[in-house]
């Protein structure tokens, strides 16, 4: 056992106990908290969810490398888009577009801070994946978390996917 830390983590009133965690707030907490890098996949970003973006400005200007890969990047909305390309000109982050020849998707939502901490879960970057429907996910701390960016780092690669937001 890697002795890993798990919290559960959930969206949607009915599902809230005060024991339990929300997702929205161990994101920001990993964002705003990041010291080196964070790594964020996702299948959807909202501008609903423009809190996440704005975290992650913040993140950038105090030098936290960051990577993010996101299915379809040219298919998100276009105020999302350009709230990104605003994000890339920092030296210190990386937007990815992930495009599949056979129509796959990037279905994932992960969110990776400093190697240590990940959440993990069923929730898009979007309003109703971080307050509105019903999510499932889970905070991690330790191990796990590594071996999670490793994969990440592995994947980008063995896809040969590019830095496309770059202006």
């Amino acid at each position: 056992m890697s002795g890993d830390r798990v919290t559960l983590l959930v969206t949607g009133l009915e599902l809230l106990d005060p024991s339990i965690r929300t997702i929205d707030s161990a994101v920001y907490e990993l964002i705003c908290e990041a010291k080196d890098e964070i790594i964020i996949v996702a299948y959807l970003l909202t501008e609903a969810a423009s809190g996440i973006v704005d975290q992650l400005r913040k993140s950038a200007e105090r030098g936290v490398k960051i990577t993010m890969l996101i299915d379809n990047l040219e298919r998100q909305e276009r105020a999302v888009v350009e709230r990104l390309r605003l994000l890339a000109r920092y030296p210190n982050v990386r937007i990815l577009s992930f495009s599949d020849p056979e129509g796959r998707h990037l279905h994932a939502k992960v969110i990776v801070a400093d190697r240590r901490r990940a959440v993990i879960g069923s929730a898009n970057l979007s309003w109703g994946g971080m307050v509105t429907n019903y999510e499932v996910g889970v905070l991690i701390e330790g191990e796990t978390a590594w071996k999670l960016a490793c994969a990440i780092d592995r994947f980008i690669t063995a896809k040969g996917i590019k830095h496309v937001v770059n202006d």
